[in-house]
């Protein structure tokens, strides 16, 4: 597919030279007259490269070109400034600076303007590459794992500094799964159960949930940020609308969930050797949603109080079921039913 570059000068006639040199090329080419309709542009439909103009009425070249790296939705897009201008040395560290990837001189030869682009376009399949790549593993890795990663790739150390956190945990399983399983072949299970998870993770990625650990028919999320009880109620109320209306339709029984919640201080932490290391996060809190889990019906949606205090109680509809001494604790604790 022919790459597409943006054109970005107040001039129409330099924009036409640009034009009549890459059209020929077999590149397709857009344009903008200021820096305020190429963020338009680029914002609205990215390029695979820009030309940018440095000398501008109104936003100048190295602006647009911080604004467009400030908005990391983007892809990445090579920039090229184009500059009538000899360049000093504080012209380049400024652009440079502002995020631009090349420069270079009006008058210039064609043939360097060519040679330019294809580097920068070289680059950005690279770029491309990665992205596709990280997103790619990104299905199969957690995201606290990936982080150690690439923590440790960039500052070659083999843990985060943020080792502690406050946070949302959700806990989702299958009831009498077991059981269920044990009347259908294999490949039967599997297919329904990757149903089942395909409609969670949908739901969860849809309230900003991080996906921690899919093991057999059990589901953990993580919620953090100051939404982050509410969007763990409201990931589950739909899960369970979902799979039980999956469940009406007589699907199949392994539809039928139970949803634990709670909301505290989890650790972070990287277990494991050099054989295997696994980035994980441990602590009562996730042990607490887990058990509630475990207590929960078919389709039914337990929180603790420490959840309860981090919503808006009209946000949702829910009763107290009492106190409940759940495994490993030593007193027993408040248990809430949300409904729908």
């Amino acid at each position: 597919m022919a790459a597409r570059i943006l054109v970005v000068d107040d001039l129409p006639m330099n924009i036409e030279l640009l034009k009549e040199i890459l059209i020929p090329e077999g590149y397709i080419v857009d344009s903008a007259e200021s820096g305020e309709e190429a963020l338009d542009k680029v914002f609205n439909d990215p390029p695979d490269l820009i030309l940018l103009d440095v000398m501008m009425p109104g936003m100048n070249g190295y602006e647009v070109c911080r604004k467009i790296r400030e908005n990391k939705s983007l892809p990445y897009i090579p920039i090229i400034y184009i500059t009538a201008s000899e360049l000093e040395q504080e012209n380049v560290i400024e652009g440079l600076g502002a995020g631009g990837d090349d420069y270079i001189c009006k008058p210039f030869e064609i043939a360097e303007l060519l040679a330019r682009i294809l580097s920068c376009l070289r680059v950005k399949v690279l770029y491309d590459e990665l992205a596709k790549t990280k997103a790619e593993l990104s299905r199969y890795v957690s995201l606290s794992t990936r982080r150690m990663v690439e923590n440790e790739i960039q500052h070659d150390q083999a843990e985060p500094t943020d080792r502690d956190a406050y946070v949302t945990i959700l806990f989702s399983d299958i009831r009498g799964f077991t059981q269920i399983a044990e009347g259908m072949a294999p490949a039967d299970v599997f297919a329904k159960l990757n149903i089942n998870i395909g409609k969670q993770l949908r739901i969860i990625e849809k309230y900003k949930g991080i996906i921690e650990k899919l093991n057999g028919d059990e589901v953990m999320a993580i919620f953090d940020g100051p939404d982050m009880g509410a969007n763990a109620i409201g990931c589950a109320l739909e899960i369970i609308q979902e799979l039980s209306e999956s469940g009406d339709k007589g699907e199949s029984d392994l539809f039928n969930v139970g949803i634990g919640i709670n909301t505290g201080n989890i650790y972070l932490g990287s277990l494991g050797n050099e054989f295997f290391r696994d980035y994980t996060i441990i602590g009562n809190t996730v042990n607490i949603a887990a058990r509630l889990c475990g207590l929960a019906d078919k389709f039914q949606v337990l929180f603790t109080e420490t959840t309860l205090k981090s919503i808006n109680p009209e946000q949702f509809c829910f009763q107290s079921i009492g106190r409940k001494t759940l495994k490993g604790l030593s007193k027993p604790i408040e248990v809430f039913k949300a409904t729908l």
